[in-house]
């Protein structure tokens, strides 16, 4: 009788729907979820033009703002410097069309040639859409409605830096972490994704500006934030409050590309224009301390003949990948740093690379897409040309992959299922 009671309930529960899992947003932020640029398993053509577009978008002024995807809605910055006015932007992903548009007027300051006025990326909560900006007379953070209605503006006081600001804020639960590494004062300030109030704010020595997205991981305790600058090196910082909880000083220039974890490792690099490029692994510690902050484990250091400057590493499985400034990529091991191969692909570049179904793909600073077998041999896949300059990473949602350029968003769609 027990038997065959327990055989009815087992059938029953089986004919019950899954209880489904939250859905988590995979590209709400600067190149995706956790920083990682993995855009899943679909297939994109790897060689292709423009005309063959699901659809384009003319976007105001230009930018390198990197497109983020939230919910059916892309989400991106722009900037008028003649007029004097800043944009936050959002189409549909389905068809390109302008759904809001919110100007914001303020002063535009000499950059450098390779930045804009828009450079920094949107990021997307449930509490609403977040862009950060900066001029020489102050640091602001924006924040808007998921339909564009503005709801806060905090102006975080004066911003140092020499070749002007490219930085993206990161939304971590309620929170919103501001990375400010500067030449003036610098900080990292938490606000509070519905009022814009401060939660907490961490004062941090000041060396060369930096640009690097902060980084969310899960903590032995909680969230935290992993944050890299020439200052401090690789820092992690509990997310509830600001305590810094580890931290090894080991990036000797400035840190434009952004943190990424490859496994237990947290990988930062380092560098400037001459090409004195740094990259370094620690390993993030896995227990919590309320006593002084920990120096976690250097792993490994790679020198200027591996490591990038402006284009954030890429880890996939065990492989690492270091997308080169100058059109030279590496893979090495991501547990040892150990070289697996190296080639050209010519071209400069100050996107980042992304995954997507078995490729490795990037986008020189002339607009040209490169894909790579993701494997142990260098192979060039195929190539493209978007026609414009282009420094933002794509974004990569279902069957659909989403490109800026300095003045538009061009969609393009997965190739059929065999």
């Amino acid at each position: 009788m027990f038997r065959a009671c327990l055989a009815a309930l087992l059938t029953i529960l089986a004919a019950l729907p899954a209880v489904a899992e939250p859905e988590v947003e995979p590209w709400s932020r600067w190149r995706g979820a956790n920083g990682a640029g993995d855009g899943g398993e679909q297939r994109f053509p790897v060689e292709w033009a423009v005309a063959d577009a699901s659809w384009t978008a003319t976007v105001p002024g230009r930018g390198h703002a990197s497109p983020v995807i939230r919910a059916g809605r892309i989400y991106t910055a722009s900037a008028d410097e003649a007029a004097e006015k800043r944009f936050v932007l959002c189409h549909a992903l389905a068809d390109g069309v302008a759904i809001w548009s919110r100007e914001i007027p303020g002063p535009i300051n000499r950059h450098h040639v390779q930045n804009s006025s828009a450079s920094g990326s949107v990021a997307v909560g449930d509490e609403g859409v977040y862009w950060m900006w900066a001029a020489g007379d102050g640091l602001r953070v924006e924040a808007f409605t998921l339909d564009g209605e503005p709801t806060w503006h905090v102006d975080l006081g004066p911003y140092e830096g020499e070749h002007g600001f490219g930085g993206s804020a990161t939304v971590c639960s309620d929170l919103v972490i501001v990375p400010n590494d500067q030449e003036g004062a610098s900080f990292v300030v938490a606000l509070d994704a519905a009022t814009g109030r401060e939660r907490w704010r961490l004062p941090r020595e000041s060396g060369k500006s930096g640009y690097a997205t902060p980084l969310v991981i899960d903590g032995p305790a909680g969230p935290q934030i992993v944050l890299t600058s020439n200052a401090h090196g690789v820092t992690g910082i509990d997310a509830a409050t600001g305590r810094v909880v580890w931290e090894r000083k080991c990036l000797p220039k400035r840190a434009v590309s952004s943190p990424v974890l490859a496994g237990p490792l947290a990988i930062g690099t380092s560098g400037d224009g001459g090409g004195d490029t740094t990259l370094v692994a620690v390993r993030v510690p896995e227990t919590a301390t309320d006593a002084n902050p920990a120096e976690p484990e250097l792993v490994f250091r790679l020198d200027r003949s591996a490591a990038p400057y402006v284009p954030t590493p890429l880890a996939v499985g065990e492989r690492l990948y270091l997308w080169g400034d100058r059109g030279v990529v590496t893979c090495v091991d991501a547990a040892t740093g150990e070289v697996r191969w190296r080639g050209r692909v010519g071209g400069t570049f100050s996107a980042s690379p992304i995954a997507v179904g078995g490729t490795i793909r990037n986008i020189s600073a002339d607009g040209e897409v490169v894909t790579l077998a993701d494997g142990d041999d260098f192979e060039v896949l195929g190539r493209a040309a978007l026609g414009e300059e282009c420094r933002a990473t794509p974004a990569v949602v279902g069957g659909r992959m989403v490109f800026r350029t300095a003045s538009r968003l061009i969609a393009l769609d997965a190739e059929p299922s065999p």
